[in-house]
């Protein structure tokens, strides 16, 4: 787990248990994460940053918005943070249907710990680039936003002062500043992070 331990991971732990919270954040926080915890899902979702690159552990049975809810929530709002559910044999269902929602992985309880922590070095890899192109697209002003979408559907820049109502040397320059800000080499690559965007 070393190179986890070399990356700044936040560990966002809700559960309405306190002792299942206090016994996952000493573990996690021993093991070098940065942890925030909460008692029930609207706390979580009222601190929601996802610029952050980070993992949200959380059980699926809840008083007030359960896990399942939780994950329809964070459906709705296109939250692309990587959620592990923690999960009693009596609600394994539930925590299918949150996988079917977007949920990344469950964990049955009692679980091991170490088991959980290899589960979040999977999802923060495998969520990092999108994360991280999700932050450069966010620094795009609504028109740029504009132009990335119209590029990324392989439109001409004639076509794309026509539609946008602006002068092609103005598509120009928003194209070029969305190459920049995005970080593309070149077309095939911005067309490339659009997809990655789009799951």
């Amino acid at each position: 787990m070393n190179d986890l331990l070399k990356q700044s991971v936040n560990v966002y732990i809700v559960d309405d248990e306190a002792e299942i919270r206090e016994s996952l954040s000493r573990f996690f926080t021993y093991h070098g994460c940065q942890v925030e915890v909460f008692a029930d899902a609207k706390s979580y979702l009222d601190q929601l940053d996802q610029s952050q690159v980070g993992c949200l552990v959380s059980d699926i049975d809840m008083e007030g918005m359960s896990g399942l809810g939780l994950q329809r929530h964070l459906q709705e709002i296109n939250c692309i943070r990587p959620t592990i559910f923690m999960t009693g044999h009596g609600s394994v269902n539930l925590a299918v249907k949150a996988m079917k929602l977007g949920a990344t992985d469950f964990i049955e309880k009692p679980f091991d710990p170490n088991i959980l922590l290899k589960k979040i070095k999977i999802c923060i890899d495998s969520n990092r680039k999108q994360i991280e192109l999700l932050n450069r697209y966010r620094t795009l002003t609504k028109k740029e936003c504009e132009i990335f979408e119209c590029v990324a559907k392989g439109k001409k820049n004639k076509e794309m002062a026509n539609n946008l109502c602006i002068s092609m040397p103005t598509v120009e320059a928003h194209r070029s500043r969305v190459m920049k800000k995005m970080q593309a080499k070149s077309l095939s690559e911005l067309v490339k992070m659009s997809v990655i965007l789009s799951k």
